[in-house]
């Protein structure tokens, strides 16, 4: 055996040992080993095929039709690692989970070179997974290891560092200082944001159940939709951003003439997508002038707000709330917002 196969095997080794202990301390907190299954070949070689269109944004993505859930990894902001080559490499963590069980079937990292702006995926399995399916996780790790190197390297870190955190965790330590940017992957809202339902009433987001139809908006029209589930977030504190919006017709109404300003507001995490005009944003992202649609009930359409004003850190609450709809939408406060 020469040196250099030896030393991809033996940092092979070092990241199952990792990868095992990490997804250990994972699972035990969602479901005991007797409710779980393992990662068939075939999910896993779905897994390899999954894009996240946005990794900065895009925190909870349906994979085959719903069948399968990426949920970012404890909310957690990616790692940045540059390696003996000098190119700085960005990993991002997520739970692959079978939506119909809510099994976790292991994790896929996104592995980004930041300079060439190419993205791959390694695949980690769960404990039960058949050992031909960790060999395939073995294989991956070897071919990007000839490809780039420190790939097992930079894994072993996170996953090394993954593993201090969930043992100071279990062990009763306040981690929260830890956490970066607590809010960073919370899109939600505060319980007390308004929901529509298809009758044109409204509902605390706390309140919502799966089964609600609410009203939604595409192609410049109401359309209802189905809740499929209502996620909650919940921590020491999260930062909530308030955006003012007023009347489009106001806004271009003719100075001489006399009129009222509709005024609404919309509170919610920085990072939460809303429709706009010029497509998806983030609140993050909103400016002057944007435009957002707003249901107004008496008439049963649609009208145009413009954005006035936004203050990204308004106020801070500690438990927040999202909907997933079957179209990935939905109101609040009147306004059209999207899925996470």
């Amino acid at each position: 055996m020469n040196y250099f196969l030896y030393n991809l095997i033996s940092k092979s080794k070092l990241l199952a040992l990792v990868s095992l202990v990490v997804l250990v301390c994972s699972v035990s907190n969602a479901q005991s080993s007797s409710e779980l299954r393992g990662m068939t070949p075939e999910e896993y070689a779905l897994a390899l095929d999954i894009k996240v269109d946005d990794l900065d944004n895009d925190t909870y993505v349906k994979v085959n039709d719903g069948q399968y859930v990426l949920d970012r990894y404890d909310m957690k902001p990616p790692y940045y690692i540059t390696g003996d080559s000098g190119v700085k490499k960005r990993l991002d963590l997520y739970k692959l989970t079978e939506r119909a069980t809510m099994q976790d079937l292991g994790m896929v990292v996104f592995v980004t070179d930041t300079k060439a702006n190419e993205t791959f995926n390694l695949v980690i399995p769960n404990l039960k997974s058949d050992g031909k399916v960790w060999n395939m996780y073995f294989d991956d790790i070897h071919q990007h290891d000839r490809e780039q190197g420190d790939v097992a390297l930079k894994m072993s870190y996170v996953l090394s560092k993954e593993l201090a955190y969930l043992m100071q965790k279990a062990n009763g330590a306040d981690v929260s200082a830890m956490d970066e940017a607590n809010s960073d992957y919370d899109f939600c809202f505060p319980a007390a944001a308004k929901v529509t339902l298809y009758d044109g009433s409204q509902k605390n987001i706390a309140d919502v159940q799966p089964g609600d139809r609410v009203v939604t908006y595409k192609n410049g029209k109401k359309l209802l939709t189905g809740v499929e589930e209502v996620s909650v977030h919940q921590k020491h504190s999260i930062d909530l951003a308030r955006v003012i919006l007023i009347s489009e017709e106001t806004v271009t109404a003719s100075t001489s003439n006399t009129t009222q300003s509709e005024v609404r507001e919309l509170l919610a995490t920085p990072n939460h997508p809303v429709l706009t005009a010029e497509g998806k944003k983030s609140i993050a992202q909103l400016k002057e002038g944007d435009v957002m649609y707003y249901y107004n009930a008496m008439t049963q359409s649609f009208e145009k707000y413009s954005v006035q004003l936004i203050y990204q850190h308004y106020k801070t609450t500690t438990k927040v709330y999202n909907l997933g709809t079957s179209e990935d939408s939905y109101l609040v406060d009147g306004l059209v917002v999207m899925e996470k």
